[in-house]
């Protein structure tokens, strides 16, 4: 029947639909994980990197660990503008050990702007998650409204085309059951099919009507 195919076509799309949105929503998560992880991976070493080295030249006065936190930032540069403020920590970290007071203060202000660099970067890595995550959120919203309108397009196409029919057929039916031998289906129905079934109820009710 026509009508079944209609049906089973609406509900069809209705089921992309869905699968549609629960993609849409799996695809913004995994696109969110990836902007998490660098900042964990990147920016958040480097600022311990440096909160390492400005603690080891201006507190600990650990020479050691300082290279090594100094290395480690090295390695990790990701940023632009980083490596400028690495290559000038290099340049005068050893002076400043020795008790230059004009590297030492070379030395922590670069590190206080490898420092804020990762702080910026971090803000606007924030940023664009928030941004990423507001977008799949209206994507979902839309996607909703779409499944909602067809939902209700389907709901119409099922009353016009199986529930309607289905109850005049019933009301004629229960209509001569009560002794009601001139009621019949309507001349036109819905679809072809009910079309025959109309015309088929009609002719065996004035069959019976004539005997």
């Amino acid at each position: 029947m026509n009508f079944s195919k209609s049906i089973h076509l609406s509900f069809i799309l209705l089921l992309i639909f869905s699968s549609i949105i629960a993609i849409a929503g799996i695809r913004g998560f995994l696109r969110l994980a990836p902007s998490i992880e660098y900042i964990n991976k990147h920016n958040t070493r480097s600022l311990y990197y440096s909160e390492q080295m400005l603690s080891n030249i201006s507190v600990n006065r650990n020479l050691q660990n300082f290279e090594t936190a100094l290395s480690n930032a090295k390695k990790n540069v990701t940023e632009s503008g980083e490596a400028a403020a690495v290559k000038n920590i290099e340049s005068k970290y050893k002076q400043a050990f020795k008790g230059d007071k004009k590297a030492e203060e070379l030395v922590i202000d670069n590190i206080i702007e490898l420092s804020k660099i990762n702080r910026v970067a971090m803000k606007q890595a924030g940023m664009d998650v928030k941004q990423l995550s507001i977008v799949g959120i209206w994507v979902i919203i839309f996607l909703a409204i779409l499944i909602w309108v067809l939902g209700l397009a389907i709901i119409k196409s099922i009353n016009k085309t199986v529930i309607i029919p289905l109850a005049e057929l019933k009301n004629v039916i229960e209509a001569y059951r009560k002794g009601n031998r001139m009621r019949r289906c309507p001349k036109l129905a819905p679809s072809s099919e009910f079309q025959q079934i109309y015309d088929g109820i009609n002719l065996l009710l004035d069959n019976s009507f004539k005997q």
